[in-house]
């Protein structure tokens, strides 16, 4: 995925931001931030991965909630990268929805499913306890960029998974894979990987079923090859024989154009993620698609 490339991409467009550090629990105009709870407990917790940050809108009650997970081919990045996920965050938080980003274990420390399960494990906290903090667990939305667009995809796909961690898939209103990887290939995973290490069924295309949530894949038309319109496409295709609900939203831009437009207020992206969030019908309308 050519993954040193894309950070160094990343890094020059948010270069001015700085990354936040430490406990927080305060409120900023219209957002509460909550920083670094823990989703799994016990021995067998990682005192950084295992933990999730909470952008609420502040003096709200009842919001759909954003459920993001950060990209970095599975090997890289974590929710607070120069803290433009915190900027994701607090920009919905503003349109009033309540945003969960994540951190996960990544490789070589672990293997896949280990990415996935963390995935899951966090999305169940969620389910379990944005309640407490005013969020509508009947308007919960995953969404995840590049290797976070593959894993809440995997998540939303994969019964198994949602099983072993105690996931009501119905809880799932709409799947929204910026610029996501549906199906991994050999050759394709970055050299850290041993060639086995996602085993099998790794890929979301793989697990395509009926009874699905709705899916609105968003990719630019210069994006990487492995997240590009043929592969959103092709994944498309199969959700369609499934019957799930399902659109393309291709942005004018680069891999990295994706996530930032999700967390810009004009743009047609962020708009299509808002509707899915307020709306019942969560696909956007057909005139907001291929738009810059």
């Amino acid at each position: 995925m050519h993954i040193q490339s894309l950070m160094v991409v990343l890094m020059a467009v948010v270069g001015q931001a700085n990354p936040p550090g430490g406990e927080e629990a305060a409120s900023s105009g219209e957002v509460r931030i909550i920083r670094n709870l823990a989703y799994v407990e016990g021995d067998k917790a990682h005192p950084v991965k295992h933990r999730l940050d909470l952008y609420l809108p502040s003096g709200k009650t009842c919001f759909p909630v954003l459920f993001f997970v950060h990209g970095g081919a599975w090997v890289h990045g974590d929710k607070d990268f120069l803290g433009l996920y915190a900027g994701l965050g607090k920009a919905f938080a503003k349109q009033g929805v309540g945003t969960v980003v994540i951190n996960y274990r990544l490789t070589p420390e672990v293997k896949h499913p280990e990415h996935a399960r963390d995935v899951a494990r966090a999305f169940q906290w969620t389910c379990a306890h944005i309640a407490e903090y005013g969020g509508d667990l009947e308007r919960v939305v995953l969404c995840g960029h590049s290797a976070g667009g593959h894993l809440v995809s995997l998540v939303a796909c994969n019964a198994d998974l949602q099983k072993e961690a105690g996931i009501d898939p119905k809880r799932i209103k709409c799947v929204i894979p910026l610029s996501g990887v549906f199906k991994v290939r050999k050759g394709f995973l970055p050299p850290v990987f041993p060639t086995d290490s996602f085993g099998l069924n790794p890929s979301p295309v793989d697990l395509v079923r009926k009874g699905l949530p709705p899916f609105i894949l968003v990719y630019a038309n210069g994006d990487l090859p492995t997240c590009g319109k043929s592969e959103c496409e092709s994944f498309a295709g199969e959700l369609k024989k499934c019957e799930v609900p399902v659109t393309n939203i291709e942005l004018t831009g680069t891999h990295v154009t994706t996530l930032l437009k999700a967390g810009q207020t004009s743009s047609p992206l962020m708009k299509a993620i808002l509707k899915a969030l307020h709306e019942p019908n969560p696909l956007p309308n057909p005139t907001m698609e291929k738009k810059p």
